[in-house]
This record gives structure tokens, C-alpha cells and sequence, in this order.
């Protein structure tokens, strides 16, 4: 990382984002500012936490609104203390920077059935096409509404 305290990459279009492409955000940014060595890939010069929780959503992950940073080990990875210490510089401190590993990541959870049956999704999906054709004055296609199994 090159600036201190390190700067989060965001996406220039809403500034609130990161910034989906780094590869992109190195080759259009990078050379912009003199303040940064030749990039070279792999020697941490940018650094990608698995996970930032901040305070406040709305603001940036900077120190100042960074909750937690959280790096998720899954084997063969195991834990990395220059990685950790990176982090500490992004969060703002090593009281920031959480480790979990598979064992508490709770990916073993069975998957949970959805709380709305599907034969009312499509009638609440009529319904909402309905609306959109009546407030649309009719512009929209016609919807067709489910006919219940059973009821031809």
C-alpha cells in the first residue's frame, strides 16, 4: 500500500461503491498520481479485505468509519501475519481485524425454505402486472393471470 493511511479504491461513477475492476482501476488511475512507485503486481502495493463493515453506509470505508475487517480462511489458506498487519493499516488498528475460517463461517447451515410459497408469488407478480398495465394505460402487454392447478 502506498498512501497512509491507505485510501479504499471506489468506483468514480457513484464514489460510494468499490470499484468492481481493479485491474482497470490500476491501468486508468495508477500512473495519475506521482505519489505512486511503478506498479507491480503481487508485492501488496493494493490490498482487497474478503469483508469491511462500516459505521456509517452511506460514507466511504475509510479508518474513521471502518467497524471491522474481516478475512475469510477457507483450507488450504491458512492465516497470514503480513496480511493481518495490512489490514491493521486499512482498519485503523488491530483491534479491527478478524480472522474466521471455515469452521465458523456456518457454511455446513442446511438451506432454509422460502418463507412465501411460489403459488403466491405469481398471483402477488399478476397482481403487480395488473397495476402496471392499468397505470401505464394500457401500454404495457396484457397479464395473464395463473389459473390454480386443477381449476380447468
Amino acid at each position: 500500500m502506498t498512501k497512509k493511511p491507505p485510501v479504499p479504491i471506489m468506483d468514480s461513477q457513484s464514489g460510494d461503491n468499490p470499484h468492481s475492476w481493479i485491474p482497470g482501476w490500476i491501468k486508468k488511475y495508477w500512473d495519475q498520481d506521482p505519489d505512486h512507485p511503478p506498479f507491480e503486481a503481487g508485492t501488496g502495493m493494493i490490498r482487497r479485505p474478503d469483508v469491511v463493515i462500516v459505521n456509517d453506509p452511506r460514507k466511504p470505508p475509510t479508518q474513521d468509519n471502518i467497524k471491522q475487517v474481516v478475512e475469510m480462511k477457507f483450507p488450504p489458506d491458512s492465516p497470514n501475519t503480513k496480511q493481518t498487519a495490512e489490514y491493521a493499516k486499512i482498519a485503523g488498528g488491530s483491534n479491527k481485524v478478524v480472522t474466521l475460517d471455515a469452521r465458523e463461517c456456518d457454511c455446513t447451515q442446511e438451506e432454509q425454505t422460502s418463507r412465501v410459497p411460489s403459488e403466491e408469488l405469481g398471483w402477488a407478480a399478476a397482481i403487480a402486472a395488473a397495476a402496471a398495465w392499468l397505470l401505464s394505460r394500457g401500454k404495457t402487454p396484457v397479464p395473464r393471470f395463473p389459473v390454480p392447478a386443477g381449476a380447468m
